[in-house]
């Protein structure tokens, strides 16, 4: 068979993704095809991905699995209020609005700003509303994303107006999200959009040695699922983006959950195709399986990390600080967990595979967690000296040692842990008397041992281990190989 029938130079899978959708209507593939392709040479594939997102995630945020709830949520499902999470969803259509506005050309806008003008001129009349009969036909794309700009207004207009009373039943919730799901399917090239799921014009991996690893794969079917695993975990890196650029330009936090109920979502698909395409498989290896079999393992447990704890409740957070430092933490925790997977597997077929060379941020990241693994060290070792003779040493020297480490190095812990860093450091100045700076000082201790505990686990330093030299009393940085 041939090899590139399913892999190109740089991943793109045009044949892949048609033999992935075969039901698909030939035509109307090539008509929302070439739309896609004019997209791209009007610089708007960025538009459209960011709209597939969203369609997308409103799939899978109505459904009770894909969100952060806790334990009691889950038990006590008929009685949780929903007003925040549709809330959340009728903000969300307000961004899927704007995108429909971009991808929408001037000349299709000017036709439905007249449509519009026409309908309000006669509204008490019977004059027929012929642009709309002819919208209805759904001849090109565009005309899919003029009825969807108008049912996502209307959407917005019925979850307003819920979002008055005080409660939202689950009942009501997950219908809400039964009635979009039918509006978004009745936009048939919309509808198409979703179902050819794979598209060269943002599903590439410019990498030449993982798409060496995929073309070297013996078995077809192997192959095919390492294809797809790439593919999908990539696209979920792209999702990503979106809770960074939030993060950066300070918009609407909240609205990141419905992206990470997305990538939930498309992980726990992934997990289960892998596990039922490689690992439950016998004609491959032992080592093939078990390493598939361990990536699955660490995914889920940052999953569990993330919707157990981490974004458990920001629904009803009111606080900026709190919410950004809950989706900051969430979105580095998924990414990198993302980012491991993919060089975990192709590490499976060539294990001098450096992750570095496709994920630039994960030599950054080293980099920070060694030092700051370090910068740690040296401040506890600091503090316990100062221990020993409080009476007798100068807080002043203590003060500027803390200073130090809040300029240099808080940056790089998470940005839930610098206030406590920050509210230890008040405490150590504000007290006064040498047997209290010393119980300040041994909490402060404490936390942050726990602390390093923590960066110690961080995934980008489990290859390297720290051994003392019998000689020097210093730490040593090995590799493992």
């Amino acid at each position: 068979m041939d090899e590139d029938k399913y892999v190109k130079p740089t991943l793109d899978y045009t044949e892949l993704t048609t033999s992935l959708t075969s039901s698909v209507d030939f035509p109307l593939a090539k008509v929302l095809r070439d739309w896609i392709d004019q997209i791209t040479k009007d610089k708007k594939t960025d538009f459209l991905f960011e709209l597939e997102m969203w369609v997308n995630g409103f799939e899978r945020f109505f459904k009770i699995q894909n969100l952060p709830l806790s334990d009691y949520e889950r038990q006590n499902i008929l009685s949780k209020d929903f007003s925040g999470e549709l809330k959340l969803a009728g903000d969300v259509t307000a961004r899927m609005s704007q995108l429909c506005i971009e991808l929408i050309s001037r000349e299709k806008q000017n036709l439905l700003n007249f449509e519009r003008y026409i309908e309000n001129e006669f509204k008490n009349t019977t004059f027929p509303d012929y642009f709309l009969e002819k919208i209805l036909e759904e001849p090109s794309p565009e005309d899919s994303i003029t009825i969807l700009l108008d049912s996502l207004s209307d959407m917005r207009v019925v979850i307003n107006e819920l979002c008055r009373k005080e409660n939202i039943s689950y009942q009501v919730f997950t219908s809400i999200g039964h009635i979009i799901t039918r509006e978004i399917k009745r936009c048939k090239y919309i509808d198409l959009l979703i179902t050819y799921k794979y598209k060269p014009h943002y599903d590439r991996i410019q990498n030449k040695k993982l798409s060496a690893i995929v073309k070297g794969i013996k078995d077809d079917g192997l192959k095919q699922s390492v294809a797809k695993a790439f593919l999908e975990l990539f696209r979920m890196l792209n999702y990503l983006k979106y809770v960074e650029i939030a993060l950066k330009l300070d918009r609407p936090l909240k609205n990141s959950l419905m992206i990470f109920s997305l990538i939930k979502s498309d992980l726990l698909i992934l997990m289960d195709y892998l596990e039922s395409k490689i690992v439950k498989n016998d004609k491959y290896s032992e080592h093939i399986r078990e390493s598939f079999d361990g990536t699955i393992y660490a995914m889920s447990m940052e999953l569990k990390k993330v919707f157990n704890h981490e974004l458990v409740g920001v629904i009803y957070m009111k606080q900026p600080q709190t919410i950004y430092a809950k989706v900051e933490n969430s979105h580095g925790l998924i990414r990198d967990s993302i980012q491991n997977s993919i060089v975990q597997i192709a590490q499976i077929f060539d294990k001098n595979f450096d992750g570095i060379e496709i994920f630039q941020n994960l030599s950054n990241r080293l980099k920070e967690s060694l030092k700051l693994r370090e910068d740690l060290k040296s401040l506890i070792a600091f503090i316990k000296e100062f221990q020993k003779d409080v009476d007798k040493k100068d807080v002043t020297t203590l003060i500027e040692r803390l200073a130090e480490f809040r300029d240099i190095s808080l940056k790089y812990l998470m940005y839930r842990d610098w206030d406590d860093f920050e509210r230890f450091m008040e405490e150590v100045i504000i007290t006064s008397g040498s047997s209290s700076l010393k119980d300040v000082l041994h909490r402060f201790e404490v936390y942050l041992e726990a602390l390093l505990g923590e960066v110690n686990k961080r995934a980008v330093l489990q290859n390297y281990k720290e051994e003392k030299s019998p000689d020097e009393g210093v730490d040593l940085l090995d590799t493992q190989g």
